[in-house]
């Protein structure tokens, strides 16, 4: 397809020189933007789904800091949720788990010996049954007064909205830029066909159909397009190997982990690529057909 011999001399043209090297660029930014649209959706599905099943209680300190009362007021809360329905487990976060995690905000420096912390309780729901949270409520209030229970509603809601929004912005990205490259596909189309027009207007006078000319234009266009792609999935490649690497290296503790396997990794990574090369080829073809078709029209 992309090596058959063209009546019109196109491969010698300077003005389409450009154009492989801006589709390439055009596709990087669209593959990279659907690549971080899906990678932010996978993070937040993660996180969602991380605490939906669980909820956390904070237990403030007592007021008069005795650590028997809060050991008391501890084994309290944790008998009182574990008999409510619908509860799989509690489980109680040790007090210097908590300092480590409060640790890149308080600074290294700091002890949390010197510190009233919270003592935190995570509550693991049952997948078949969820409690009753304002009954929840009621118990922990009477078990331990000014215990404060989260569901993580308000989290899983921001999150949802914002992984939305990107997704919007992302999609809206990707079409810009594949409006912008079949703009650069008209501008190069048109250029040719100007510095053509007589060879154009001699093969019209020998028979030549208007389909014929715009395949030959077509079909050079989405050569340069495919060439543009390849440079594109290369350098795309490289990005996608660095981010790989800062995902695995993330503190699980401020964003979940995406514990994939092989497979996984390589379809996240190709399928974001694989699309906009095939759109980009499509764009090109489709683009040079009838921009061809149009100015030929108008020579009649």
């Amino acid at each position: 397809m992309f090596r058959r011999r063209y009546d019109l001399p196109l491969d010698r043209e300077g003005a389409t020189r450009l154009v492989p090297w801006i589709i390439a660029l055009m596709s990087y930014l669209a593959a990279l933007t659907l690549l971080a649209a899906v990678l932010l959706g996978s993070l937040a599905w993660r996180w969602t789904e991380g605490i939906s099943g669980a909820m956390t209680v904070l237990l403030a300190p007592a007021a008069d800091g005795a650590p028997a009362a809060d050991e008391a007021r501890l084994k309290a809360v944790r008998a009182a949720l574990a008999a409510m329905p619908g509860v799989a487990g509690v489980e109680v976060l040790d007090a210097a788990e908590v300092a480590r995690r409060l640790q890149p905000w308080l600074g290294a420096g700091v002890s949390a010996d010197d510190l009233p912390l919270p003592r935190l309780l995570t509550v693991r729901l049952a997948a078949d049954r969820r409690p009753d949270i304002e009954a929840m409520r009621q118990r922990l209030e009477q078990a331990a007064p000014g215990a404060v229970i989260d569901d993580h509603g308000i989290w899983r809601a921001e999150i949802a909205r914002l992984a939305a929004r990107m997704t919007t912005m992302a999609g809206l990205g990707v079409v810009l830029i594949a409006l912008a490259s079949a703009a650069v596909v008209v501008f190069a189309v048109r250029a040719g066909l100007a510095i053509h027009r007589e060879t154009i207007e001699v093969l019209h006078l020998i028979g030549a159909h208007d389909d014929y000319i715009a395949r030959q234009f077509q079909n050079h266009t989405t050569r340069l397009a495919f060439m543009g792609g390849l440079i594109a999935l290369a350098v795309l490649g490289l990005t996608e190997a660095f981010l790989v690497q800062a995902i695995l290296g993330l503190d699980p503790s401020l964003l979940p982990r995406l514990d994939l396997v092989l497979w996984q990794w390589v379809a996240l990574g190709t399928a974001p690529a694989v699309l906009v090369f095939a759109g980009m080829l499509a764009i090109a073809n489709a683009t040079a057909r009838q921009t061809v078709r149009r100015a030929l029209a108008r020579l009649v």
